[in-house]
């Protein structure tokens, strides 16, 4: 059977649907398969599901409403919902053509309203012809249950992923000559085109939750203490390149509190604020004057959540707990959102008071740092890439640069020399735009 591909992946948004609420929706085309993803909030009723339906009306899916969006409760705090109110389907193509899939929202008073509607083709041949209305099936998310470990006292872990993270920790996976080359090579040259800008440039590596919780992995995984982040700060050193490492002042704080949580493989906002403690010392010790949230400035509220690893397993998810932060006195505000949905998200930040400014390259650990660097600097600028995209840093002229990789990723090198190229195709992919206009 002919492989499909799925091209031109457009979104459009129903103006309609500000009458009943707010949301928005995106694809990403993967391993010939289609993700359907995004948010939903009501105005007064609540939403309760969405059905997705192609253009003839047929139903394909019904999809409920229960993803985890921490990102979502940050931006409205006070709405029904905010933290689980994303929704997932994975669906597959049969046949070729010009398709259009529709989000229909339905809501607890009996309503239901229009989204969006996704367009995209569908060649099953690779001709570049279609012809006809491709058909859809869900790809059951039994499979993502073979993503998840379940460690002692009730942890969970990842596992089959693309980085082979258990690989790396047990001492099966390890970089070779040439990638920790390139490494190197990556590094001088952020350290030293960010001196040319005159710059400071800092990085800090996110532990794995599995270097920091190890000892409630299954027995049968045996971790070993040199693993491919060794490596990468030894290759760090020997460039000269600010890297920190935070894994010690976590496993520290264990004892009072979680740092991450049982159903997540991110930390918590408890463990992202020492990541960002110890970003900030950095910053500092580099003679950046950088005003620090303490702890008096917070307040920290517990709340249930799926997590990444608790929302895969079925039949039924496992829920857990987190711990989420209230600042008393906030100044930063979000300005600018290109609402991209991870790879390609854009965010920008601004308060009054007078202070430094900041553009953070990194990856989805780093939305959980967002509401503390955002107090931090004067202006902040935030794009969830592994790459250093030097366009973007033309625009902004930083005083402070920031790159905040996740250890299981550093397996595989960034490659800045097209990086911005290879941003813009993936934010143009998923509809949305970068918020320069010179770099549309």
């Amino acid at each position: 059977m002919p492989v499909a591909s799925i091209d031109q992946l457009d979104v459009d948004r129903s103006p309609e649907f500000e009458q009943h609420g707010r949301g928005h929706m995106h694809g990403i085309v993967e391993d010939e398969r289609l993700t359907i993803h995004g948010w939903v909030l009501g105005n007064g009723s609540v939403p309760v599901g969405v059905e997705l339906s192609d253009q003839e009306n047929r139903k394909i899916a019904d999809i409920p409403i229960d993803q985890p969006r921490p990102d979502i409760a940050e931006a409205f705090p006070e709405a029904t919902g905010a933290s689980t109110s994303g929704f997932k389907a994975i669906l597959r193509p049969q046949g070729s053509g010009a398709g259009r899939i529709h989000a229909l929202i339905a809501f607890d008073d009996g309503t239901i309203a229009e989204l969006a509607t996704l367009r995209c083709e569908v060649k099953a041949d690779g001709s570049g012809t279609t012809t006809g209305e491709p058909q859809w099936s869900v790809v059951s998310e039994d499979r993502e249950n073979e993503k998840v470990m379940v460690g002692q006292d009730g942890w969970l872990y990842l596992r089959r992923d693309r980085n082979d993270i258990l690989a790396q920790h047990t001492g099966k996976l390890r970089f070779e000559p040439e990638q920790l080359a390139q490494w190197r090579s990556v590094l001088q040259e952020r350290k030293d085109e960010s001196e040319r800008r005159g710059a400071v440039w800092s990085c800090l590596v996110a532990p794995d939750k599995e270097s920091v919780y190890r000892e409630y992995l299954p027995t049968k995984i045996v971790p070993v203490e040199r693993r491919p982040v060794h490596e990468f700060l030894d290759a760090a050193d020997e460039a000269g390149a600010p890297v920190v490492y935070p894994l010690e002042r976590l496993r520290a704080a264990k004892p009072e509190f979680d740092v991450y949580p049982k159903v997540d493989t991110h930390w918590n906002y408890r463990g992202a604020y020492l990541g960002y403690r110890t970003l900030c010392e950095e910053i500092a010790r580099r003679g950046v004057d950088l005003e620090t949230l303490d702890e008096a400035d917070l307040e920290w509220v517990e709340r249930e959540t799926k997590g990444d690893l608790g929302g895969k397993v079925r039949p039924e998810p496992i829920v857990g707990t987190t711990i989420a932060p209230v600042l008393k006195n906030p100044r930063g505000r979000l300005v600018a959102d290109n609402e991209v949905v991870n790879h390609g998200w854009v965010l920008s930040f601004e308060q009054a008071r007078p202070g430094p400014s900041c553009v953070v390259f990194g990856e989805s650990f780093t939305h959980f740092m967002l509401p503390f660097l955002k107090e931090s600097f004067q202006r902040m600028v935030f794009v969830h890439t592994s790459m250093f995209v030097r366009e973007i840093l033309d625009q902004e002229r930083p005083d402070v640069i920031v790159s905040l990789p996740t250890e299981r990723f550093l397996i595989q090198v960034p490659d800045d020399a097209n990086a911005l190229a290879e941003l813009r195709a993936t934010v143009l992919r998923k509809g949305g735009k970068l918020p320069w206009p010179g770099l549309t």
